[in-house]
């Protein structure tokens, strides 16, 4: 999702867009703008610049700038690559103010300048000024040209034939998620019966146990892998929720068998039970929007970008 501000930054600037964010030139410099997903506590708005191969002279030079006027520039933090400066700019109750984005534009534009760094409205691979476009590389923005770009797609074709030759199905990715996911039950079971401990909360370590288990047994990245991970959640928490039950019964004396026939007849012990499904999925919930709408498929994506 592309917030207010970004989307008037390349309105202004008639930037192009990603999947979460805007990028362009500015001033001949080149950069991203986005922010965090709506559920990140707090938000924030993040800002890279592109910058071209930096000696180690000029990142300590970069470095000393930024923490010098980092109380004017009013970001949180910052992080020197090889190639980029990457800006974070943290929103508790106020947000970035439009004219804090440009004041940072502006004084990097005026110290690249300063520090000999080239201006980036070039290949950002092998730098000519030739046949250049914007493209998109994995929901972020890059300059290239039309070699480069071929080079690079032929490049992730390969990388991608070579994923899927060696992925199995989706079968041995459910079985996968349903085997790592075991562990996890066993801990919410253990939880509840010798600490007394209702362990609803394992609902969110579970999922990520699953994805773990989904991707260790080659499951493919694909459309039906969300929807995989999302049942195989619920059939653990169900499985979860009651092992855990009859385990405190059999605690209490009752054999398996007895603890069973309790659980289905039971008017108390049934009423507990969907009470604890019912916490286990609330919880789980948060785990289920990430799955279902904000995870990005581990898919390796390049193509021209569109205006926003």
């Amino acid at each position: 999702m592309i917030f207010p501000k970004a989307k008037k930054i390349a309105k202004d600037l008639d930037w192009y867009k990603t999947e979460s964010g805007v990028f362009g030139l500015y001033k001949r410099y080149f950069f991203n703008v986005s922010d965090a997903s709506l559920l990140s506590t707090p938000q924030f708005k993040f800002v890279t610049v592109t910058t071209g191969g930096l000696t180690e002279e000029q990142k300590t030079q970069i470095k000393t700038e930024l923490a010098t006027n980092k109380k004017k520039l009013k970001f949180t933090s910052f992080e020197i690559t090889d190639n980029s400066v990457y800006f974070q700019f943290t929103e508790n109750l106020i947000f970035t103010k439009l004219k804090t984005i440009y004041s940072l534009f502006d004084f990097l534009v005026d110290l690249f300048k300063k520090l000999n760094i080239s201006e980036q409205n070039k290949c950002h691979n092998c730098g000519t000024h030739q046949n250049i476009n914007y493209y998109t590389l994995n929901d972020t923005g890059i300059l290239l040209c039309s070699t480069c770009f071929y080079q690079e797609n032929n490049r992730f074709h390969e990388i991608e034939k070579e994923r899927i030759s060696k992925e199995k199905n989706y079968l041995t990715g459910f079985l996968g998620s349903i085997i790592f996911s075991i562990p996890g039950i066993i801990l919410w079971i253990l939880f509840a019966v010798y600490l007394g401990r209702i362990a609803s909360g394992m609902a969110l370590v579970i999922i990520f146990t699953e994805l773990l288990g989904y991707d260790y047994f080659k499951g493919p990245q694909g459309k039906l892998t969300k929807y995989i991970i999302f049942i195989t959640n619920i059939i653990s928490i169900i499985i979860a929720n009651i092992m855990t039950v009859i385990a405190l019964l059999v605690k209490q004396g009752l054999t398996i068998h007895h603890s069973i026939w309790e659980l289905q007849t039971n008017q108390a012990i049934k009423d507990l039970f969907y009470e604890n499904i019912i916490i286990s999925f609330i919880l789980a919930s948060f785990a289920w929007i990430w799955i279902l709408f904000i995870r990005k498929d581990e898919k390796l994506i390049i193509k021209p970008a569109d205006k926003l």
